[in-house]
């Protein structure tokens, strides 16, 4: 087991893998969160320049799937499928077209972006119905939405830990929380960007 951490900076975890995400490692956790979590987990430090190289080629390796695709950051990309072709179909496409970088991709399902972050993070290969976003996301830990430290300690004073917890405070009690509140509200509810329905971490 093991995670993968910013080099530089506020050393987050960009990655985990193995015994670590059943130990309760998250991405977008410190690095002192996620060795509270994990202790005996391996320490990985990013390569940036490496890691965007490698990024680079495995999304132009997923351009060529039928209806492109959107990056969505390093480690994270958006394919679009056609209405009514089942998303394990496409789960096998995008990992055929990896499968010579070695990497195993986790693939998830949903009618936006966002619930199909969120699907990338369940099971394996996990699909959202549509109709239950808000549901499906509500118990996704509050780090899927990479929030400021700041932002993030006073949500969890207020015992927001999960997005169904933060879908249940009022809207107007978020306003407070500055200008993104009611996208991260939406999020909360399983809103997102449409059209999207594949994503690939």
């Amino acid at each position: 087991m093991a995670f993968l951490i910013e080099r530089t900076g506020r050393r987050r975890v960009l990655e985990v893998a193995g015994g670590a995400v059943l130990a309760g490692a998250r991405p977008g956790m410190s690095l002192r969160e996620a060795t509270r979590q994990a202790p005996r987990a391996a320490v990985a430090l990013d390569d940036p320049v490496r890691a965007a190289r490698d990024w680079r080629r495995m999304l132009d390796q997923l351009a060529t799937l039928p209806g492109g695709v959107d990056d969505g950051g390093p480690g994270l990309a958006f394919v679009r499928a056609p209405d009514g072709d089942p998303p394990q179909r496409w789960f096998m496409r995008v990992r055929s077209k990896l499968v010579s970088s070695g990497l195993a991709a986790r693939c998830g399902a949903g009618a936006n972006r966002f619930v199909a972050y969120v699907a990338t993070h369940r099971s394996y290969d996990a699909v959202c119905t549509p109709g239950g976003e808000a549901a499906f996301v509500a118990d996704a830990p509050l780090e899927l939405l990479r929030l400021d430290d700041d932002v993030s300690l006073r949500l969890r004073l207020l015992g927001v830990r999960t997005l169904g917890d933060l879908a249940a405070l009022p809207a107007a009690h978020l306003r407070s929380f500055g200008p993104d509140a009611m996208r991260l509200h939406g999020f909360a509810h399983g809103h997102g960007e449409p059209a999207v329905v594949a994503g690939v971490w």
